[in-house]
């Protein structure tokens, strides 16, 4: 695809009559079977390492001849594998199938899986919240390595497997298609501790397994730790589940010790579109944990985080908490030992659209970075984070990242975050730092990782056709009526929440496409004290959001924030000081203060306006 097509070779001379009838030497029939056998030879070759591009067909990333509607967890973890290209007809003729066949025996396959699912028997465990507070107050456990059992929750060593319409790829089927009930959800346990899926999606990044290292490492029960790598990578890529060295010459590395606990999905980077889609596949690799955490593929550990995590969690006393936030920086965070450094963390509050109408999105900037106002609890906020997330495994069940959206980037954020909250979901930032990210900006060895969108030009307009759709689904693009509408129940909004709420609480303007800022509001703990404190059910199934519904988030915002300010304005014209007139008109330009409260009543624009001339003038002026 993409490349021209081979010129016609030009037709022989006719033959004549003497030299068609002139019987070929066995000379003549040696070179000719050498010819042959190089020419099968060469075609062999083409077909073993051409890529993509140099094919006549796209490849097909599972073979559908194996009919792999299974894969076993052996001792050295899952691997789905990418097979060598082949046709649909091809792969059917080589099993010896028609095509309707194979997709009988496929449907076949998902109805045994699913009634094997149905069929699993009911476990007796203690109730969510109870066990985690429960297992993070215990000593710590011996850790009895290999001789795991799992208690509640369904089998993880084994993945029914299913066709995605979207790409064609083979693709783990969701432990649960529907949404299911948190309050009643089971806790899986490995020798009594609470179980933790890590999934990390990674795009050609040679941290990927150093993460991965990192958290089995540091954590205090590791066996508990069930790791799940979607892998897109190219040949001679760091893979995310092979250690530095063969295990037989160092089995103490942590990638062989656990080993057993690292199930690896295998795609061809050629065949990326995204994060969302990578992580799609993540999300579909669970398989009942109790906790799910979602990390990047470039994380370092602290000591003990996954103990950590549990009590943190479980101080919010909402099974419906999801702990969530723009990590902060490795640099300067672990000490020699491995312990966190940290006493600030970043909280998510400052979000503002960007893109193209009609599908602007509401995109997450750098957080705030501070020492908790309230330090003993996780601290309420209203955005999610997708470089960290922990909180019950449920929330991988209820809140499926889409199938459908190719190279969208930013937007996944909001599009899990608001869908989250519909759903009952409710995003707090953690009380201390347990995981570091290495940003490029500090990081030598990290500037010329490569990235998804080398890959552009195949998906050329789907970025803008999935934000249309992602929008949409959202309800932040009114104005959109023509999207995607594939699976859209499934990849919409939850019923336990109306977005309108959302949107009318959190400031931000779907039809003018305008967010205010937020952090005075969250990162002062105004937020967790007015919602989380006083309207926390108390069947602890999450904020009671109704009962806030007329909360003046406006009012708030005004006071403490766009008043004052205005304020610093007027002192400056004032005294018509150089310095802090530039300072507060650029604080004010920061926030919008000019559109103030609303773009339709912009109470402070004439001041700003004021401001800005005032400050261009004295800039220029002769000393």
């Amino acid at each position: 695809r993409g490349h021209p097509r081979p010129r016609r070779l030009p037709r022989p001379h006719h033959r004549t009559a003497a030299k068609a009838a002139k019987r070929p030497t066995a000379a003549r029939i040696c070179v000719r079977v050498v010819v042959v056998a190089l020419g099968v030879g060469w075609v062999a070759l083409l077909a073993r390492y051409a890529g993509p591009g140099d094919l006549a067909v796209d490849p097909v990333p599972i073979e559908e001849a194996a009919a792999a509607h299974s894969t076993t967890l052996s001792d050295d973890g899952v691997h789905v594998r990418r097979t060598p290209p082949t046709t649909t007809a091809a792969a059917h003729e080589a099993v010896g199938t028609t095509a309707a066949e194979a997709a009988s025996a496929e449907d076949a396959a998902k109805a045994s899986a699913s009634s094997q699912e149905e069929q699993a028997p009911a476990t007796t465990t203690p109730p969510p919240i109870a066990a985690a507070e429960a297992a993070a107050k215990s000593e710590p456990a011996e850790d009895l390595g290999g001789s795991s059992s799992t208690e509640g929750g369904e089998d993880g060593s084994t993945f029914a497997m299913e066709r995605d319409a979207q790409t064609g790829l083979f693709v783990p089927v969701w432990f649960r298609e529907g949404e299911v009930d948190a309050m009643s959800f089971p806790t899986a346990t490995v020798d009594g501790e609470p179980t933790i899926f890590l999934m990390i999606a990674s795009y050609r990044d040679f941290q990927c397994r150093d993460s991965i290292a990192s958290a089995l490492s540091t954590a205090t029960k590791p066996h508990r730790v069930i790791v799940a790598a979607v892998q897109q990578n190219r040949a001679g890529d760091v893979p995310c589940g092979e250690p530095e060295k063969p295990c037989d010459e160092d089995p103490s590395q942590m990638l062989c010790v656990h080993k057993a606990q690292i199930k690896v999905y295998e795609m061809d980077a050629r065949e990326a579109s995204g994060p969302v889609y990578a992580r799609h596949i993540g999300y579909r690799m669970y398989r009942g944990e109790a906790f799910a955490l979602q990390i990047d593929a470039h994380c370092t550990f602290a000591n003990a985080w996954d103990t950590n995590l549990i009590r943190q969690w479980a101080a919010t006393k909402n099974e419906y908490a999801v702990l969530s936030t723009y990590l902060t920086d490795v640099q300067g965070s672990l000490t020699p030992a491995g312990d966190s450094k940290r006493k600030t963390r970043p909280i998510m509050c400052n979000s503002d659209f960007e893109g193209q109408k009609p599908a602007r999105y509401l995109r997450h900037n750098s957080q705030p970075e501070a020492v908790p106002a309230i330090p003993e609890e996780p601290m309420l906020q209203p955005f999610w984070a997708a470089g960290f997330s922990f909180a019950r495994g449920h929330f991988l069940v209820n809140v499926k990242y889409d199938c459908c959206l190719p190279m969208v980037f930013m937007g996944e954020e909001i599009s899990i975050g608001i869908r989250g909250w519909s759903h009952g979901y409710d995003m707090y930032a953690p009380a201390q730092s347990v995981v570091f990210h290495e940003y490029a900006q500090n990081s030598k060895r990290r500037r010329n990782v490569p990235k998804f969108w080398e890959a552009r030009s195949k998906t050329k307009g789907d970025g803008q056709r999935s934000l249309k759709r992602l929008t949409a689904l959202i309800g932040m693009a009114p104005d959109i009526s023509e999207f995607d509408r594939t699976n859209a129940a499934q990849y919409g909004l939850g019923t336990r929440r109306d977005v309108a709420l959302f949107y009318k609480l959190f400031l931000v303007d779907v039809a003018q496409r305008n967010a205010q800022p937020l952090c005075r509001f969250v990162e002062s703990g105004a937020m967790h004290r007015e919602f989380h404190r006083k309207h926390l059910r108390a069947d602890r199934s999450g904020v009671d959001y109704d009962a806030v519904r007329d909360y003046d988030t406006q009012g708030f915002i005004a006071e403490k924030l766009y008043e004052p300010l205005a304020q610093r304005l007027r002192r400056a014209i004032d005294r018509q000081d150089k310095a802090a007139l530039s300072a507060a008109v650029n604080e004010a330009m920061r926030v919008k203060l000019q559109l103030r409260p609303t773009p339709e009543d912009p109470k402070y624009k004439d001041l700003v306006q004021r401001a800005r001339e005032l400050s261009g003038r004295l800039m220029h002026a002769a000393p």
